[in-house]
């Protein structure tokens, strides 16, 4: 079921809440929303006690309307309202994809002494990004079968292009593709600046960082730098990944997140009795 806070009724946040356990915000990218982060996560981490808090990026999806989200520390205002809610006291974790990403790191800046992990895919960074050439890994020529619409979608976001992938992008990208608060997309669904700045914050937790070496969106040479921002990050850049990593190396990913849950010390649950 969706919920909400809200600063007013022009800056929303919409969520879901699935689960029980430790507080996880999952947060998507820039022209997405929740459901794309819900499909490839909960299937990777079901088995632990995690409540994982699905949020729609104001702008996107049930966060709109929006016009009352101006800035970036917005967001994050929203999303202290969120956690007053769900998690006013004790520890959190944190993961984004893309620019859920780079507010994931914003979050964690502003608590960095309740964040017990952070984890960030293909994060997008401030500044300029340094991003390699646009390449194909593999392609099975499967995007013949969609319009020519949600055809450039797929290969604008896959560099993967196989039956699989085809079938996740349909499952969990198409539903979420939509139209989204360009404003607010343009004002506050961006790399800052915050308040609290996370390439100067000290966060002692641990840190997973999953780059897709062919990403010609956000890279992945500066990602891998982000081991120098926090003494007990896990860095990896992933062969044959692009921006879609988490659906292009989808046991890639759940392996890495298993490892960083077991590093924070979030057991998995008991095997039910049949």
């Amino acid at each position: 079921m969706t919920t909400t806070v809200g600063l007013s009724d022009a800056a929303l946040l919409a969520y879901d809440a699935v689960g029980a356990g430790i507080p996880l915000l999952a947060l998507h990218g820039a022209y997405s929303a929740r459901g794309e982060v819900r499909d490839f996560l909960d299937p990777m981490i079901d088995a632990r006690p995690v409540r994982r808090l699905y949020i729609d990026l104001p702008g996107h999806g049930d966060s709109r309307p929006s016009s009352g989200v101006r800035r970036p520390d917005d967001v994050l205002d929203l999303v202290d309202l969120l956690l007053d809610k769900e998690a006013p006291t004790g520890r959190f974790l944190v993961l984004g994809h893309s620019f859920g990403g780079h507010f994931a790191r914003a979050i964690a800046a502003r608590h960095p002494d309740r964040v017990a992990g952070i984890a960030l895919i293909c994060p997008a960074l401030p500044g300029e990004q340094r991003t390699p050439a646009p390449a194909v890994v593999r392609d099975d020529h499967v995007s013949t079968a969609l319009d020519p619409d949600q055809r450039a979608e797929y290969e604008g976001y896959f560099v993967v292009r196989t039956v699989e992938t085809l079938e996740r992008f349909r499952r969990a990208v198409v539903p979420v593709v939509g139209d989204v608060d360009e404003q607010t997309l343009e004002s506050a669904i961006t790399a800052g600046p915050h308040t609290a700045d996370p390439d100067t914050v000290a966060v002692d937790a641990p840190v997973l960082v999953i780059s897709g070496r062919h990403d010609h969106w956000v890279g992945w040479e500066r990602q891998q730098r982000l081991g120098d921002r926090y003494p007990r990050a896990t860095v990896v850049t992933a062969g044959d990944a692009g921006h879609a990593l988490p659906h292009e190396r989808p046991g890639l990913v759940a392996a890495l997140l298993s490892d960083w849950l077991d590093e924070i010390g979030i057991p998995t649950a008991p095997a039910r009795r049949q």
